[in-house]
């Protein structure tokens, strides 16, 4: 993967973030999506 495809896949990622995220602050959304990757 070259540098330029991996800033286009941070690009989109960090667009999906906000999408879900909506109105949330940044800060609880963090708390809250690492909560779920512990979940188990």
């Amino acid at each position: 993967m070259t540098e330029t495809d991996q800033k286009q896949l941070g690009n989109t990622l960090w667009s999906i973030a906000d999408q879900l995220r909506g109105s949330m602050d940044a800060g609880d959304f963090r708390d809250d999506m690492l909560s779920f990757l512990f979940l188990r």
